[in-house]
């Protein structure tokens, strides 16, 4: 074998080499992309998990004890258990056990129910982890702690039936046992703002408790002593409880305001008014809200105000009216007999309550029954008398009659 041959063996061979390690890395790559997928990123679960104090049963070897379950699920939600590294779809009535964790994405929630009148709701784009604190006890109030990265909503009843603390942005929050509501709003990295509309809350701080009573808020840093607890802003007054709009092909755009004037606001739309499933949750700056064209419908609205991160109540709930008519108003009109005579006539009628009538292009005038009349002048010989009605969406009934005035 020649220099050249050779030389052009070993060339093949590094060409070959190449090729493999190239094929190597574009697998390795696609991996990688497959486990972002399935493995949702957010707080390490060695952070999240980390502190309780005690072994989980499974370490111990003990059987799983159901601690909670999972309810109104909406949209994407996803699960893992406490002794798994892997994320799985969570599921309508799914049973919750010690350290599993629950996460939802964008525009998502879920319900986790510890007992009935127990219970935590999220938001959207948060993970909770709960964590039983005193598994060897039997009977009795039953403890967790919940870690939290994202917005958590807690409603719990005066049978004491859980006792619960939680961890977020560096502290500990413990809720006092009894009848309570309270949430945590996250307020950017490594912050929350936690608000107690019922109930109390008490916060570890380094050398003392902070007392969140009801109707007060506090802001909670990672890295800074809490402050003290500040009351929360009072709830807007809506200027439109009962909105109604009508239309005919298109729907119009729909507006929302309410009281406060410049600020910061929480403004949620839900399509039942125990707002279980929110269609639209944002964040306002001022005091109205153009949400752009809805389907014909029903839908319940609500606003609270937001100060330093504090969120008080919410206001009471309107309502909003998507009606579409497709069908012309009726129209019903008093016509003059065939032959009258000359001079003044009162036209009157009845039309669909709402709609608007013109007699020979003139505006009749209106009652709230939808009873109308207009004084028209006859003259001699021939005369057309026409009525156009025309409802708020933009249907338009007519009606018209010939009359002879005699002299």
């Amino acid at each position: 074998m020649s220099a050249r041959d050779r030389l052009r063996r070993l060339l093949g061979v590094a060409a070959e080499t190449a090729l493999a390690l190239l094929l190597v890395l574009a697998l390795f790559w696609l991996f990688i992309l497959f486990l972002f997928a399935v493995f949702p990123s957010g707080t390490p679960i060695k952070e999240l998990v980390a502190d309780s104090g005690e072994r989980s049963p499974l370490a111990r070897g003990g059987a799983k004890r159901p601690e909670a379950a999972l309810q109104s699920l909406v949209r994407d939600v996803r699960c893992r258990r406490g002794d798994s590294v892997a994320w799985g779809d969570a599921s309508e009535g799914m049973i919750l056990y010690n350290r599993d964790a629950v996460q939802t994405f964008d525009r998502s929630g879920a319900t986790i129910s510890f007992a009935p009148g127990d219970a935590l709701a999220m938001g959207s784009n948060s993970m909770v982890v709960v964590t039983r604190l005193n598994e060897t006890l039997e009977g009795g109030p039953r403890s967790y702690r919940v870690h939290v990265e994202g917005e958590l909503r807690g409603t719990f009843s005066s049978a004491k039936r859980v006792r619960l603390e939680v961890a977020t942005a560096g502290h500990l929050a413990r809720v006092v046992p009894g009848a309570s509501r309270f949430s945590f709003t996250p307020l950017g990295d490594n912050a929350s703002s936690l608000t107690v509309l019922a109930g109390e809350v008490r916060v570890q701080g380094e050398d003392r408790v902070i007392r969140v009573p009801a109707r007060f808020g506090v802001t909670l840093r990672r890295g800074v002593p809490v402050g003290p607890a500040l009351p929360l802003p009072g709830a807007p007054r809506l200027k439109n409880e009962n909105l109604l709009y009508r239309f005919r092909q298109l729907p119009p755009k729909v507006r929302f305001n309410w009281t406060g004037g410049e600020g910061v606001y929480h403004f949620q739309l839900s399509d039942e008014p125990r707002f279980r499933k929110v269609l639209m949750d944002s964040r306002v700056n001022g005091a109205e809200l153009d949400a752009g064209t809805l389907e014909a419908g029903n839908y319940y609205w609500r606003v609270s105000r937001i100060e330093e991160g504090r969120e008080g109540p919410f206001s009471r709930t309107g309502r909003c009216r998507l009606l579409q008519l497709l069908n012309p108003p009726r129209l019903q009109v008093d016509f003059p007999p065939t032959t009258i005579g000359v001079g003044g006539f009162r036209l009157a009628g009845r039309c669909q309550p709402g709609s608007s009538v013109y007699v020979n292009g003139a505006a009749a005038t209106m009652a709230e029954d939808g009873s109308f009349s207009r004084e028209i002048e006859l003259s001699s010989g021939v005369n057309l008398i026409r009525v156009e009605a025309v409802d708020e969406a933009g249907n338009a009934s007519y009606a018209s009659r010939v009359v002879y005035g005699k002299e």
